[in-house]
């Protein structure tokens, strides 16, 4: 009985149906061409198109920004008209935004086209993760499909810029015109790979529990326990993005020697912990209950602001340390929070609630910002003890969440 209940067991994957696999392989082949041109945006900007680094930020600051409310509406209409043609559009305004930019001569042109990019990432990803739910009826099953398509995107983010690195040190530009293809491609694998919305037969109970745009909102804003939580992850994308974006800029103003070579060790370090001990952790935690596994990753994100406040500017080890415990803290949370909100999510509503999540991105929006300001203003010390104290909240928020009274009908209770 106990071997059944496991997570790691090869007929769940012989359950993985053709809707599953084309997302699985969909995310690794359209992710993987996005990492091999994206890292080198901010290079050619910069060199070819004299770009300042605000005003580069403000661009991806309103990419996230569009995203994450484009996210929330579009959930909506995968749930009322289903996900197929709405990742298709996705994927089609994908091609036309990466091929654009690929092709683009002025900055009013990247202004435009970054901004597209936000606008059609939620419109594949959200519905993406829906799909797994709706094609999975078993919850360890969703489970492994989740924590796989997690693994597979991160697969994507440690070669993508090996490749590029390798077919175009000359003309990164080019490179967006494969990635704009890669979502041509992507396209046409979902309209034969995805079935059509399966619910047919639920249609008049859609249609009433789904009435418009507005009702849809009131009921994921009275579910309590997914409010906390958006909250917390929200904080957690805030934290997260100064990995990204802040870090790099304080190992650059710290004048260590080679500062160029130890980013890229730091990207090497976050990649490497995720791929390689995403699946060992996962085995040691599957018997964790899913609030409790997120709270030990926060943890570890926590302690990994002290390790960043504690080790010296000038100590490569330090901030490969500190990247390792948050990385640590990244492979446990991440996953498990499309886990959650799957379990969450009422069946009717799954899109909803993977489309609400968009609304992370406003982290992702508002830390490169604080912390830049952070950085300039205060010190890195300053921020990373910022970000602990907003890891400290989150730790909170989840604590709170736990207790709430769940008045929400769910597939299964939630721990």
């Amino acid at each position: 009985m106990e071997k059944e209940q496991s997570l790691f067991e090869w007929q769940r994957v012989k359950r993985f149906n053709l809707p599953v696999w084309t997302v699985l392989i969909g995310v690794l082949i359209a992710r993987t061409s996005y990492f091999m041109a994206w890292p080198f945006l901010v290079v050619f900007l910069y060199q070819d198109y004299n770009a300042s680094a605000i005003e580069v930020g403000a661009m991806l600051a309103a990419s996230a920004l569009i995203g994450s409310l484009v996210g929330v509406y579009s959930g909506y209409l995968s749930d009322k008209f289903g996900r197929k043609w709405l990742m298709v559009i996705g994927c089609v305004l994908g091609f036309v935004a990466y091929s654009g930019i690929a092709l683009a001569s002025e900055m009013w042109h990247f202004h435009l086209l970054i901004l597209l990019t936000g606008f059609m990432r939620p419109m594949i990803d959200g519905p993406a993760k829906a799909v797994i739910g709706d094609s999975l009826p078993d919850l360890k099953d969703r489970e492994l499909a989740l924590n796989l398509r997690y693994f597979l995107l991160n697969i994507g983010g440690a070669v993508g810029p090996l490749m590029g690195v390798t077919l175009a040190l000359a003309q990164p530009q080019s490179l967006f015109l494969i990635t704009g293809f890669t979502h041509l491609f992507y396209a046409f694998w979902i309209l034969f790979g995805v079935e059509r919305k399966s619910a047919k037969v639920n249609q008049q109970a859609d249609e009433t529990l789904l009435p418009d745009f507005t009702q849809t909102l009131k009921v994921i804003a009275r579910d309590k326990i997914f409010v906390f939580l958006l909250v917390a992850n929200l904080l957690l994308m805030f934290v997260y993005a100064q990995l990204e974006s802040s870090v790099p800029q304080v190992i650059v103003r710290s004048g260590i020697e080679d500062a160029a070579s130890l980013i890229a060790m730091l990207m090497v370090v976050n990649t490497a912990t995720i791929v390689l001990f995403q699946f060992p952790l996962l085995k040691m935690l599957e018997r964790v209950p899913l609030f409790s596994r997120t709270r030990i990753g926060m943890v570890l994100i926590a302690a990994g602001q002290v390790a960043f406040i504690v080790s010296p500017n000038d100590s490569a080890i330090g901030w490969a340390l500190a990247c390792f415990i948050i990385s640590l803290g990244e492979v446990i949370t991440f996953p498990t929070l499309n886990v959650q909100i799957d379990r969450l999510a009422p069946a009717h509503l799954r899109g909803s609630y993977f489309g609400a999540t968009a609304l992370y991105s406003l982290g992702f929006a508002i830390g490169p910002i604080v912390g830049g300001a952070m950085i300039e203003w205060f010190g890195a010390s300053w921020l990373f003890a910022l970000c602990f104290i907003v890891s400290v909240t989150m730790i909170w928020l989840y604590a709170l969440a736990s207790k709430v009274e769940d008045t929400v009908e769910r597939e299964v209770a939630m721990q």
